[in-house]
């Protein structure tokens, strides 16, 4: 089952306090034996350099990639682990 929310309902994420607006609530399945593929020089290498700069400043783990952070994110929800 997938649950999708609309961003103006009320929940228990508490109240926004910043400036702007809450921009989405997301969630993301994938089955345990999909493979990671590397998105350099493809429109997703955009958004992998900014998770994995985020992600490198909140760990110090200085030698992450962004496969790393999808591999450390993710939560096994039935089944067995076997690449992600």
């Amino acid at each position: 089952d997938t649950v999708f929310f609309h961003p103006l309902l009320i929940h228990g994420s508490g109240v926004n306090r910043s400036p702007g607006f809450r921009k989405a609530i997301s969630c993301h399945y994938a089955d345990s034996a999909c493979e990671y593929i590397e998105c350099d020089n493809t429109l997703q290498s955009y958004i992998s350099k900014e998770v994995t700069a985020i992600f490198k400043r909140k760990t110090g783990i200085e030698d992450a990639r962004f496969q790393d952070v999808w591999r450390i994110k993710s939560r096994l929800v039935q089944g067995e682990r076997i690449n992600l």
